[in-house]
């Protein structure tokens, strides 16, 4: 804080007298002629560096889940119904109090919510959800959903719009689908206390296009088999963004490997900006692979699909630090579906078991006791 010196100005008036002698003729009186004070002008104060706030630590998470289905009819919905939808029933303590906590919650959301509709024809399996069921999404504690999957077109655009309605009268953000390919390719910005996190979802599983893609007067999903789009949608998104993630749909049902064009587009998507690449659709684990620093995680499988017994994960991204120095950091919480449950892997054993299988099908990770996934 600068300081203000001020000095008072003093004038000090010296008046001289004389004796006159008798013998003189005339007297003289001579009076001194007043001298001006000296004045003291202010100082000034040196200038002071300007002061700045301590940046304040901090420590998010943003989680994710593979498939989740409450479609009419799913063994899952089912289980849910039949327990008075009491979503505890379906995922244990630990799971929801992960999801619950985090500070931001994102899934895929594997069908349209509608009563509207009719099933397109020509598809093994169609998929739609009473719009109450997003309820189950709510108790998980879910922010933000992925839309563009192979199942969000199943019963045709009036499904498909009573979708984004029913996700945005219940507060969920949503990507990957939209009126047009706009919207359906638009980034969803979040703010975690002044970080930017920006969130883009494309989906690249269909050769002929049996999911809708949007166009620019029509609704649909935001189909990438050509990412060039999605290229230019991550890169726009660097410039306005802290971190950008992009949830693909991609890869081949059923197996642990990897496409060869998974593996291209993942490093493309990263080239062009993403900080990481979160995969699923082939209903099972696939592999981590790290790249210039950037996680890609290739797929995270059923989260909560069906009755099958099979691993799945919640993957979170940890974002520690401070607004000008922060790090991020992938770690999984290993869990299981079996019987339309999700429970964590708690025994030791098991879940080391587990973190070996993930590292033998994963180009370049490795976990630690904790989950922990780092490149090796």
């Amino acid at each position: 804080m600068k300081r203000l010196l001020s000095a008072a100005l003093c004038c000090l008036a010296l008046t001289a007298c004389s004796t006159v002698p008798q013998y003189q003729e005339e007297a003289v009186l001579e009076t001194a002629v007043p001298t001006a004070a000296p004045t003291t002008e202010a100082p000034t104060a040196p200038p002071t560096e300007p002061t700045t706030e301590p940046e304040v630590p901090f420590d998010y998470t943003i989680c994710f889940t593979g498939d989740i289905s409450v479609e009419d009819g799913a063994r899952t919905t089912s289980r849910w119904i039949a327990n008075g939808r009491d979503t505890s029933a379906c995922f244990d303590e630990t799971m929801m109090a992960h999801m619950q906590a985090a500070d931001i919650c994102f899934a895929n959301n594997e069908f349209p919510y509608s009563t509207r509709g009719h099933a397109i024809p020509n598809k093994d399996y169609t998929y739609r959800a009473d719009p109450a069921n997003v309820q189950l999404m709510l108790d998980l504690g879910v922010d933000i959903v992925s839309l563009a999957n192979n199942h969000m077109y199943d019963y045709g655009p009036d499904a498909l719009l009573d979708t984004l309605d029913t996700l945005d009268a219940a507060g969920i953000l949503r990507v990957g689908a939209g009126r047009d390919l706009e919207e359906a390719s638009r980034t969803c910005f979040m703010e975690l206390d002044g970080l930017t996190v920006a969130f883009l979802n494309g989906s690249r599983v269909e050769w002929a296009e049996l999911t809708k893609g949007a166009t620019a007067d029509s609704p649909g999903v935001f189909r990438t088999v050509d990412p060039t789009l999605l290229y230019q949608r991550v890169r726009e998104a660097r410039e306005a963004a802290d971190l950008v993630i992009v949830y693909m749909h991609w890869g081949i049902e059923g197996v642990d490997y990897l496409e060869e064009y998974q593996q291209e587009v993942g490093k493309g998507l990263v080239d062009a900006g993403a900080d990481a690449v979160i995969g699923d659709h082939t209903h099972c684990l696939q592999g981590i692979e790290f790249y210039k620093g950037a996680p890609i995680v290739y797929s995270l499988g059923n989260f909560w699909f069906n009755g099958k017994t099979q691993r799945t994960a919640l993957a979170e991204l940890h974002v520690t630090g401070t607004r000008s120095d922060y790090t991020l950091s992938l770690q999984y919480l290993p869990a299981m579906q079996d019987n339309c449950r999700v429970y964590t892997i708690t025994d030791a054993s098991a879940q080391d078991a587990y973190y070996r299988y993930l590292e033998s099908i994963s180009p370049n990770a490795v976990f630690d006791e904790e989950g922990n996934c780092t490149e090796g």
